[in-house]
């Protein structure tokens, strides 16, 4: 994406569910590889610029667009939805993964095919959460990749420092891999 077009996704109109999805579709990032390699706005970024409430009432309009699409029999309490929302955004704060808009989109897309599991009766906040912290496994998985993949373009290095750079980063993005890992392992129990 270019510079402008990053800029613009950041007003609030442009955020609105319906034209977030055709932003993200016209854009062809619907995968987490694609993701990393992108430029999109992250939700950091967001929370500067809109405002911590702005971005949270922006995860609660996607979460109420989900629970139309799915049509579940019990929805959320609009309390119970905005405080989801609240956690969704301090998660993606401190993922460590670099959340950005395209990734919000994934997962909400994900939910609607059922990719996490099926849906009955309601969305909870536990089951959003859940979503969240499994996409930042697999997305530190891919940040790992898609470093390598970087470091291989610099040829410059000598093979034992680009190794050890390799390894350290493999190293620091496994630890966050296998951290949220834990964490959905101890919320299961």
């Amino acid at each position: 994406m270019d510079e402008q077009r990053q800029l613009t996704i950041i007003s609030k109109k442009d955020y609105e569910p319906k034209a977030l999805s055709l932003a993200m579709r016209e854009s062809g990032i619907d995968t987490v590889a694609k993701s990393v390699r992108s430029d999109v706005v992250s939700i950091n970024r967001l929370v500067r610029e809109l405002g911590y409430k702005e971005t949270a009432a922006l995860i609660v309009m996607q979460l109420a667009r989900l629970e139309m699409m799915l049509n579940v029999s019990k929805q959320m309490h609009p309390e119970a939805m905005a405080e989801t929302a609240t956690m969704v955004v301090d998660s993606c704060i401190n993922a460590g993964v670099g959340v950005n808009v395209a990734d919000i989109d994934i997962i909400f897309k994900r939910a609607l095919k059922g990719e996490y599991g099926k849906i009955y009766g309601g969305v909870s906040c536990a089951d959003v959460l859940r979503w969240f912290n499994e996409y930042y496994v697999e997305k530190s998985e891919a940040c790992v990749q898609y470093n390598i993949e970087k470091s291989s373009e610099y040829h410059y290095y000598s093979p034992r420092s680009t190794e050890l750079a390799e390894t350290r980063e493999r190293e620091r993005h496994r630890a966050a891999a296998d951290y949220y890992r834990d964490l959905m392992n101890k919320k299961k129990k």
